[in-house]
């Protein structure tokens, strides 16, 4: 075999190692487990974050510890955005999804706003918020 084989070769080998490692990895990942049902997110994250982001047009914050918390609730609100689609509480994947990413996009158009101390910004982000919200609970509010 000359040169050019054993490199080929080699390559070849490389690929196949990492490909095994990666399967191997692929394999050991954890599923995730909820813990909350849909209504306890509701009313521990999602409710209080997107509360705490619409008082920010009536009550700006003014200094940097009032800045960081906004950036807080931002985070809270983009991760529950995220939250709403593991396991099985994504059923109906359309409307769900969609508006599970349009809240995680909001949080994270929030958390952009807060570092850029935006509070216009923020106010518009509300109404992404709200129509992901409404959008949702046309489908699936739960009685």
């Amino acid at each position: 075999m000359g040169r050019l084989g054993e490199r080929r070769r080699s390559h070849l080998l490389v690929a196949a190692g990492a490909l095994a490692l990666a399967g191997a990895a692929a394999a050991q990942v954890p599923k995730f487990k909820p813990v909350a049902s849909i209504t306890r997110l509701m009313q521990v994250l999602v409710i209080p974050s997107s509360s705490a982001l619409f008082d920010v047009a009536r009550n700006p914050p003014t200094d940097e510890r009032g800045w960081d918390e906004v950036a807080r609730q931002a985070v809270l609100l983009g991760e529950s955005g995220n939250l709403l689609l593991i396991g099985n509480r994504a059923e109906d994947s359309d409307v769900w999804a969609a508006t599970s990413l349009r809240l995680a996009e909001a949080g994270a158009r929030a958390l952009n706003a807060a570092q850029e101390r935006d509070v216009d910004a923020i106010t518009d982000v509300g109404n992404q918020i709200i129509e992901a919200c409404e959008s949702c609970h046309e489908k699936h509010w739960i009685r």
